[in-house]
């Protein structure tokens, strides 16, 4: 019983010296600290009105507008530039870029020859043979190999002329270079 005595106390003793009573003075110091300090940070310079400059570029090409091709009208035709066949139908391979096919084999049939698979990067599988049109620059499938096929593009040169280049499309471990 004497513990319960000594220990309550204590307990009121503890609680008496915490109160506010004790804390005035710390009050006083925190608000007089705060009264007499200022800020000593320099005042911001003035900024010099900017001149308004009208823009000029009216007379240039957009920038964010495809850049226009200097390729003739179709049916118009340029001497001495080769030129491919724009006004025959787009077959359903010519929707995508090479680099979304991969090879997956080759086989002989009876009927067509040699003819290749091919998957793109959404998981289909398509079978093309020769003079099969595949690619965004009009190429087309000019030879069937075990180990590649072979692609001739159209490709403009910006004069209103088109150059031709070859591209191969290599099963994949086999080495080589893509451009021929």
């Amino acid at each position: 019983m004497m513990k319960r005595l000594t220990l309550m106390l204590c307990t009121a003793t503890l609680l008496t010296a915490c109160s506010q009573a004790g804390q005035q003075d710390l009050v006083a110091f925190t608000e007089q600290v705060k009264s007499s300090s200022v800020p000593s940070a320099p005042p911001l310079p003035e900024m010099p009105e900017l001149e308004r400059v009208g823009y000029t570029g009216t007379n240039f090409r957009n920038p964010f507008e495809p850049a226009p091709l200097n390729a003739p009208e179709p049916g118009q035709n340029t001497p001495g530039c080769p030129q491919p066949n724009l006004e025959r139908e787009r077959e359903e391979l010519e929707s995508l870029g090479l680099d979304q096919f991969t090879l997956v084999g080759t086989m002989n049939t009876n009927s067509e020859g040699r003819v290749a698979l091919v998957s793109t990067n959404q998981g289909r599988l398509y079978r093309v043979a020769t003079g099969a049109y595949m690619g965004l620059n009009l190429g087309q499938i000019t030879q069937i190999t075990p180990d590649f096929i072979m692609i001739t593009e159209w490709v403009p040169a910006g004069d209103g002329c088109w150059q031709q280049r070859d591209t191969a499309l290599r099963l994949p471990g086999t080495q080589g270079s893509s451009d021929l």
